[in-house]
């Protein structure tokens, strides 16, 4: 049996956050002990079911507050339990864990990306954390994996990843997500949304997911179709100013702001369409997500290509006029919504096959 250490940072509703407590869920207790290293003392929406599945969660402070304490302690967890593997998805605090991890005679030591940045200004500071952290990552890791492409060129260096790197597209369990006209039918009656036009965005409200941009898009649609209704669904830091501009544009019985739900597959049946106006992304679980639902999706340029999947993507940048995004998103039409699931299943992104990948480096077996 191996002992695996995964530090997923917090086990709340979220793209990284999936795929780690996805790991866990369905692991086989016979072949793996899966213990989890949260930050801070929040109690993530998975941990619940995780501790049902056997999982052990351990809370600790996150590095930003101590570094060196951080390393400290990290270092005393790994030789108390002495793990197989360590499989971290902090991004760039995924130094530390694979220093740690190295001096403490753990054999596989996996950081994994799930994202990139945008080419926003950082202070001197930041630029250095980060560079010291991208060289201990690429000195101590036994394993560069990538969530896409771009994700894994981003962490790890172009060069780095073409040469050791490891794909692995986050998984989407196919059938959960394919379309239900029943479903649809049901969600619609309930939420009284039999005659509306349904824009639908699925993110963490956070600037990156750029839903204030979907808010001031809204206005114009209206004018195109009186009936279209905004349906956002997460959560996060940038809900009170986006209830703020809800207000000031006077939205209130256009928009409806959902939270976290934990039937997101249910919700895109109801929707007519999916807004995705990133300014930035790794790999998009909610863009697999809606393509396996047969919506047509009306996203950024910004989006890494890895998610170019079917012919319901619909591309624009975020600089182009408004006319261009309205015009987009009130055309968009569902066309034979069934038929996605099974073109899904050819691309690579199904749960069980990016288990099945995650597992295999666990045992010592390579890409």
């Amino acid at each position: 049996m191996k002992k695996v250490l995964i530090i997923i940072g917090k086990l709340s509703i979220g793209g990284a956050e999936r795929v780690g407590r996805d790991i866990g869920f369905h692991a086989d207790p016979k072949r793996f002990e899966i213990h989890y290293l949260v930050f801070g003392d929040d109690i993530g929406a998975y941990e619940a079911e995780l501790q049902e599945k056997g999982c052990r969660i351990i809370h600790m402070d996150p590095p930003r507050g101590n570094h060196l304490r951080f390393l400290r302690e990290l270092k005393v967890l790994l030789r108390r339990e002495r793990y197989d593997v360590i499989h971290s998805h902090t991004m760039f605090n995924s130094g530390w864990a694979m220093l740690a991890g190295k001096s403490c005679g753990v054999p596989v030591r996996i950081a994994h990306s799930h994202s990139i940045r945008g080419n926003e200004k950082r202070g001197l500071v930041k630029n250095l954390y980060e560079k010291t952290m991208r060289c201990l990552i690429l000195l101590y890791a036994t394993h560069y994996v990538g969530c896409g492409a771009s994700a894994g060129k981003w962490l790890f260096g172009e060069k780095e990843f073409a040469r050791r790197g490891i794909l692995i597209y986050n998984g989407v369990s196919l059938d959960r997500f394919a379309f239900s006209r029943e479903t649809r039918l049901e969600i619609r009656s309930a939420q009284n949304l039999e005659d509306r036009f349904v824009i639908g965005h699925v993110g963490h409200l956070a600037p990156v997911k750029n839903q204030r941009f979907l808010l001031q898009l809204m206005p114009e649609i209206l004018k195109e179709k009186p009936n279209a209704l905004l349906l956002l669904l997460g959560e996060g830091g940038d809900r009170a100013e986006l209830e703020e501009t809800v207000r000031q544009l006077e939205l209130g019985d256009y928009v409806r702001m959902l939270g976290n739900v934990d039937n997101v597959y249910a919700w895109l049946n109801a929707m007519d369409v999916f807004a995705f106006p990133s300014f930035y992304e790794g790999m998009p679980l909610a863009m697999i997500e809606a393509q396996t639902n047969g919506l047509p999706c009306v996203i950024s340029d910004r989006i890494p290509g890895d998610v170019y999947l079917t012919d319901l993507i619909t591309t624009l940048p975020l600089e182009d006029s408004t006319e261009g995004w309205v015009d987009a998103l009130c055309a968009a039409e569902r066309k034979a919504p069934e038929c996605y699931v099974s073109q899904m299943r050819e691309t690579g992104f199904d749960t069980m096959g990016m288990l099945k990948k995650i597992y295999a480096l666990y045992e010592g077996d390579s890409e």
